[in-house]
């Protein structure tokens, strides 16, 4: 089972890249790194073409628990970075997520992941909606990702639309995760600003 860390953004909102962020003197992309693979086993980060890997990750590239990856297709967004992780990954069952969720938690992924079964997807239902950077996908997604990019279907919510996605009720979710800070997106200087006021990352 593999973690996919979606970590290519160019951050536009942020005004920086996101992938490089620090909280309390930890690297937010090396914390879930790190805690994703004590549960996992597995992380796969991937970045855009031409990215420089960030300094957190150098030195830990080569361990084993660890591969580092570049989007495939340019220009096509998250679909293009779960398109290289699924690619990467000799897994069929993967948790992929954003590198802007700081307290993104291993054990709700694990949770989510067991509810793909037989599934393509296993996708969080939220009050806004699904949240399809924080879900489990099996690796036969693959081809129809691979698709869509190719036809210019960017929109991971529309690619779902072609998959066989059972998708998981906040209620239950709130049993893991009651205040769901598991989906705390860090996108503005203004969600960052509030992360280094009020929250911890996890050790």
């Amino acid at each position: 089972m593999a973690a996919i860390i979606l970590a290519g953004g160019l951050g536009a909102r942020m005004g920086a890249e996101k992938a490089l962020l620090e909280s309390n003197g930890k690297n937010l992309l090396l914390s879930l790194v790190t805690r994703f693979a004590e549960r996992m086993g597995r992380v796969i980060v991937v970045l855009r073409p031409g990215q420089v890997v960030p300094d957190a990750l150098k030195g830990v590239g080569e361990a084993e628990h660890l591969a580092i990856v570049r989007d495939v297709y340019e220009g096509a967004g998250p679909l293009s970075g779960l398109h290289a992780g699924l690619a990467e990954s000799p897994d069929q069952a993967n948790f992929v997520l954003g590198c802007d969720m700081p307290l993104a938690n291993p054990e709700l992924a694990l949770w989510i992941v067991s509810k793909l079964t037989d599934h393509d997807a296993a996708i969080p239902m939220l009050p806004l909606g699904p949240e399809p950077l924080h879900g489990a996908y099996s690796k036969r997604c693959l081809g129809k990702i691979e698709s869509s990019i190719r036809t210019g279907r960017l929109r991971i919510r529309e690619v779902l639309n072609n998959l066989d996605v059972t998708y998981v009720a906040q209620e239950e979710i709130r049993q893991i995760d009651p205040e769901l800070r598991s989906f705390l997106n860090v996108n503005t200087p203004e969600d960052y600003l509030q992360v280094l006021k009020t929250i911890s990352l996890p050790d």
